[in-house]
């Protein structure tokens, strides 16, 4: 078993700027494969982001707040797995949460963090590591390590 980390940027070399790939079309895919895997998930927003803050607040079991960020715990009820297949993207096509950490039994299998431009998986093996890279954009940069 090894870990994946995705990063959907491109950069720019004389300046070392970056952008995020246009399109989260992997946001569905993806979810439609791993949810149901998924027990539970941390959701991560700095405290100015109100309207992401209000979105994912009527799920949260916990809250607490550190360093500028509120983090919500919770488990992957129905009502919010359609809330993250359905109205996770935002009008600037970015995922409205900063961080999220989605858990099998309270370990993280896999994060989501940048509003969507890095993906971390963790304990998944070389055939799953070839069938994620089918559901992301050519652009995007995959590292395997077992």
């Amino acid at each position: 078993m090894g870990s994946l980390h995705i990063q959907n940027l491109t950069y720019s070399i004389g300046d070392e700027s970056f952008s995020r790939i246009e399109g989260l079309d992997f946001w569905q895919p993806l979810l439609n494969e791993v949810l149901p895997l998924l027990t539970e998930v941390e959701v991560h927003c700095w405290i100015d982001e109100k309207d992401a803050i209000q979105l994912i607040k009527p799920f949260a079991h916990t809250i607490r707040t550190e360093n500028s960020m509120v983090i919500f715990t919770m488990p992957l009820s129905y009502r919010l797995r359609e809330l993250l297949l359905k109205s996770a993207i935002n009008d600037r096509d970015s995922i409205h949460w900063f961080s999220l950490f989605f858990k099998r039994n309270g370990t993280v299998v896999l994060s989501v963090e940048h509003n969507g431009s890095e993906l971390h998986f963790y304990q998944i093996s070389r055939e799953e590591y070839i069938h994620i890279q089918n559901i992301f954009p050519k652009e995007s940069i995959f590292h395997y390590m077992d």
